[in-house]
């Protein structure tokens, strides 16, 4: 090794030397450059070039990253925007708490409880569904006041099952209760035999019960996913049906209907008859809030909103990200 190479070597590594503690005292000490370049007796342009060859190098690194609400303003306006949806609002799950759908269900019903009086805004007629997540919302909504006038409505049946969550009567109270609002119930079943035979008093409160799903101005709804082999939601549904709907290609379901990625419905007319707003009335009513989120529940989710039975959407974050990712890779295989 001649003089010449030993001397570059050594200049070279004074250079880095030289670079890092020019560096350091910038942006990690806050050191202006007017003070750096005293202390190294170099000039104040000296400085600011040593600090552009810092990142040139490599020595110095910036990372710009959007504050978190700014990310999470732009993912939902996305959502917005790609489904059509009139509002999107999202909870944040951590990495830990994605791994459990029932803590998914509980941020989506936590940021749901503290934004629903605003949501629902001036409806006098709420429809409320079933489900864990609406549950959980009705265990978490603060005690407000939306008035005598206003009047929440079951959009689906009773259960056999003793989960609260599938018992509409016990969600509709809570509602009514921190709402400080009117209650409507039901006792009829979710589900009908096809060749049961009703009675002239049930007739008559299905009667009523349809005269008021014609007056709804609102609805909250959850939504299931795609049915596979698992437990059923309700007990009461015959093997039959349950493998109808899994050897169907339905996406998920709203109150009980089940539904295909182009929005047409599972004829279950066969097996039963359903006491559940039908998804078409569903669709004009103006103002439906979907509670729901998880990675099963993505196609359902992209089916309800492009069909129109929802028009508000609270789900998390990562939900909203799998959605987006949904959509580019099917219209990537379009392209």
């Amino acid at each position: 090794m001649n003089i010449c190479t030993l001397s570059k070597m050594m200049k070279d590594r004074t250079d880095y030397v030289t670079l890092y503690r020019i560096a350091k005292a910038y942006y990690l000490e806050n050191q202006s450059q007017f003070r750096i370049a005293k202390e190294e007796n170099i000039s104040r342009p000296h400085v600011s070039r040593l600090l552009s060859k810092a990142r040139q190098l490599g020595i110095v690194t910036i990372k710009v990253e959007m504050p978190n609400q700014m990310h999470v303003d732009k993912l939902q306006d996305d959502i917005q925007n790609l489904l059509g949806l009139k509002k999107v609002l999202l909870a944040d799950v951590s990495n830990e708490d994605l791994r459990s759908p029932q803590k998914i269900a509980r941020s989506i019903a936590t940021l749901a409880a503290e934004n629903l009086m605003e949501l629902l805004g001036d409806a006098n007629q709420v429809g409320v569904g079933w489900g864990y997540t609406i549950y959980q919302t009705s265990l978490m909504l603060p005690k407000a006041k939306l008035g005598q006038s206003v009047t929440f409505v079951p959009l689906v049946g009773m259960s056999d099952e003793s989960n609260p969550y599938l018992q509409n009567n016990v969600i509709i109270d809570r509602f009514a209760e921190k709402f400080n609002a009117s209650s409507y119930y039901t006792s009829l079943p979710a589900y009908y035999e096809r060749h049961s035979t009703k009675g002239k008093a049930e007739r008559d409160r299905y009667s009523r019960l349809r005269q008021r799903w014609e007056r709804l101005d609102a609805a909250v709804v959850g939504l299931g996913p795609r049915f596979k082999n698992g437990d059923f939601l309700i007990r009461e549904a015959s093997e039959e049906y349950k493998q109808l709907i899994a050897g169907s290609e339905v996406v998920g379901d709203i109150l009980a209907s089940f539904f295909f990625e182009n929005g047409t419905l599972l004829d279950s007319h066969e097996y039963y008859e359903q006491v559940s707003l039908p998804l078409p009335r569903l669709k004009e009513i103006r103002n439906v809030i979907c509670l729901a989120g998880g990675t099963e529940k993505v196609p359902g989710l992209i089916a309800a909103a492009r069909n129109g039975y929802i028009k508000t959407l609270i789900t998390d974050i990562n939900t909203a990200q799998l959605i987006i990712r949904k959509i580019q890779d099917g219209e990537s295989e379009m392209a």
